[in-house]
């Protein structure tokens, strides 16, 4: 059957057929992917990269009494490229065990040697015509994961990502449980879609969200507790958009068809027991053509964007209060030049940005990465105030991407196409940089602004998040 683009839904869909994001869609009776984040920022998930040291001399020694890199890193091995359509090799997420690199992609979850690269194996579905469709972020401290599942054509007009799993990753990736978890019916008839948001919470409970609900699974596998967006009651079109989930905060957002951006959108906060902690769902107003996004729960925020050639408006970055009230919209602009939120996407098009969060700091990047003369810079945010703290350069012809962050430093590497790539420590409290690591180059080109970024422990693996010229490379200190 031939694809064509079928961007928005009618009241009497029965199916989520969503904003059309970039890239191929599939056509009117096939799913067309959501264009939405999921949270958390691994960091959640930060990036940078830079080149040659900045102009500005340093200020004194911000080196960690504990190194967080070693002094240099090169590429230990590279994985083959995802095989498969294009529509299901996107990446979900990343597990890591000691012994095992779990890389999740909508054609199946990969399981890596750390050390060497070779494929020790995958995480077997629970019935062999399954194939995954959302993953959790990371593990608990018992090594617990979780992955949904389409059961059948993953492409057909009412398959639906409605199985999850518990994988036991310290039990020979063993699955404890398998639950079918489905949304509420629209006018009697199933509300499906071809992803889902799975996130662990405090209290041992696994929420999930499916297009219309919320539920929480304890990790015996029986529900403690189940939320249904508005739409349930009043049996109309309202959709789940995304959710984002940290510790005891669960963040939904929900879109409703109509208006004049055809979608308008709001934000329902729950504890971890499922209950609505805010007085009403907050309302997302979005300039026109543009969008929102849910970043993460640690601190509680979004980001709204405007139209790509719109370079008046700012986007914003707005805070939530733990009731789920915004605390403040905070537009994104700095002297050092245009706040870079640069984006990788995953499958069901959900979003990650380069944004790091430590407290009530964010830090953002500015300024023109292919700039040889000025160069890109670091800005630390103070997320209270909305004021700038401090603004440090990075490199010229540099893409600086997170690769993590503590409450007395940020740790940015100086990301390059084809060059040997720094690595910076800033101090949080004035932005002193140090360079502490070098990342060698590895004598192919390197797609920086959108590979996923996980690093761990002195290793870091650089993914393509769909169909690259490789799976993932991973760098590991020299001797």
């Amino acid at each position: 059957m031939a694809r064509h683009q079928h961007p928005y839904p009618t009241e009497d869909s029965d199916r989520i057929l969503q904003p059309q994001g970039r890239g191929r869609l599939r056509d009117r009776g096939r799913r067309i992917f959501a264009a939405t984040a999921t949270a958390v920022l691994l960091l959640t998930g930060v990036t940078a990269c830079s080149d040659s040291p900045a102009s500005t001399s340093p200020k004194s020694s911000t080196a960690p009494k504990e190194p967080f890199a070693p002094a240099q890193l090169a590429q230990a091995w590279k994985s083959p490229r995802a095989e498969g359509d294009s529509l299901r090799t996107p990446y979900m997420a990343a597990w890591r065990t000691p012994g095992a690199l779990y890389v999740g992609r909508g054609t199946g979850v990969e399981i890596l040697d750390p050390a060497t690269g070779k494929k020790l194996g995958t995480v077997v579905p629970p019935e062999p015509d399954m194939t995954p469709c959302g993953m959790t972020e990371g593990l608990t401290a018992d090594g617990l994961g979780a992955i949904a599942w389409i059961k059948g054509d993953p492409e057909a007009l009412r398959a639906g990502c409605d199985r999850i799993s518990l994988i036991d990753t310290r039990n020979g990736n063993k699955i404890a449980w398998t639950k079918q978890i489905s949304g509420a019916p629209l006018n009697g008839k199933p509300l499906t879609n071809d992803t889902t948001r799975l996130a662990f919470l405090t209290g041992d409970v696994l929420a999930v969200m499916t297009p219309n609900t919320v539920v929480g699974l304890r990790l015996d596998g029986a529900e403690a507790w189940t939320w249904r967006n508005i739409g349930v009651a009043l049996d109309k079109y309202v959709l789940n958009w995304d959710m984002t989930a940290h510790q005891d905060r669960i963040m939904i957002m929900i879109g409703i068809e109509g208006g004049p951006e055809l979608w308008r959108y709001w934000v329902s906060t729950l504890d971890a027991s499922g209950k609505e902690v805010s007085k009403e769902p907050v309302p997302m107003p979005v300039p026109s053509k543009g969008d929102v996004s849910l970043v993460g729960a640690a601190p509680m925020t979004a980001i709204v964007r405007p139209y790509g050639f719109d370079k008046v408006t700012k986007p914003e970055l707005v805070t939530f209060n733990r009731d789920g009230s915004v605390a403040r919209r905070i537009p994104l602009a700095s002297a050092a030049g245009e706040i870079r939120l640069n984006q990788s996407w995953r499958l069901g098009r959900a979003k990650r940005f380069d944004i790091a969060f430590s407290g009530s700091t964010a830090y953002l990047v500015a300024g023109n990465p292919a700039s040889s003369t000025a160069p890109i810079q670091i800005v630390a945010l103070d997320l209270e105030s909305g004021a700038t703290l401090w603004t440090e350069a990075v490199d010229t012809v540099t893409i600086p991407r997170f690769l993590g962050v503590d409450k007395d430093t940020v740790y940015v590497l100086a990301g390059k196409i084809s060059q040997d790539m720094p690595v910076y420590a800033y101090a949080a409290k004035d932005g002193t940089r140090t360079q502490i690591s070098t990342v060698k180059a590895t004598g192919e080109l390197l797609s920086v602004e959108s590979l996923i970024i996980d690093y761990n422990a002195g290793s870091l693996a650089l993914t393509e998040p769909g169909q690259g010229p490789s799976g993932t490379i991973m760098f590991r200190p020299t001797s």
